[in-house]
């Protein structure tokens, strides 16, 4: 890893896989300043790729040996995009946990992909297609402007605040939801200071378990 990347206080990420998914992500990670291996058994894939990471290399990832040589084991963070192909991403999760890399992460596309990535070993499992699902079905749903689900029963979302809590302060709020940030109409996003009055044309940021947050968007 020395060897392809300069020293910098932010560790480099190796990318495995760069399909729509791995490329997305690495584009975003140079963009932020973050320098990016990507890694591709495909030439073609790898040669459209190599303009726009810091390095982009062919290789055959279900080989750990292979992956050694490329000084995947020296790196802090790995994500492996492989999704369609199950045994291809099973295989290469396997080779990089034999690598004994400190953060790995993996996509997958259905349960039984993620249930078996889990028991690799891997430490962060994503399902985009399904995390943005949920996350649309929220916004189409109910009167929310955005919304991260942090775990299965815990968010976080962009909001008006619901009617009749208009004149009310942030304390007042109905149990288990709690104001985070508040943005009036002609200011920024800003912790809000104790016994804040709530008025028509702010924004609130509110946190809570997930049926509570629908429940007060809908008041």
């Amino acid at each position: 890893m020395a060897k392809l990347f300069a020293r910098k206080s932010t560790p480099p990420v190796v990318i495995i896989g760069l399909g729509r998914f791995g490329m997305a992500l690495g584009e975003e990670l140079v963009h932020s300043g973050v320098e990016v291996l990507g890694i591709d058994v495909s030439e073609a894939v790898v040669t459209k790729a190599a303009p726009l990471l810091t390095h982009a290399v062919i290789a055959e990832t279900t080989s750990a040996e292979a992956l050694r040589q490329l000084g995947v084991q020296d790196a802090q963070r790995v994500v492996i995009g492989i999704g369609s192909d199950m045994g291809a991403s099973l295989l290469t999760a396997s080779a990089v946990m034999d690598l004994d890399v400190p953060s790995v992460w993996a996509k997958a596309d259905n349960a039984q992909h993620a249930k078996i990535l889990t028991q690799i070993g891997v430490h962060h499992v994503v399902r985009p297609e399904r995390d943005t699902g949920r996350r649309i079905a929220h916004l189409i749903a109910g009167h929310l402007q955005e919304y991260i689900e942090f775990d299965r029963d815990f968010a976080m979302a962009k909001m008006a605040p619901p009617v009749d809590m208009h004149g009310r302060k942030i304390e007042q709020c109905p149990r288990g939801i709690n104001i985070v940030a508040v943005r009036s109409a002609d200011g920024r996003f800003a912790t809000p200071a104790p016994g804040y009055v709530l008025r028509s044309g702010d924004l609130v940021i509110a946190a809570g378990r997930v049926k509570d947050l629908d429940k007060f968007a809908e008041s």
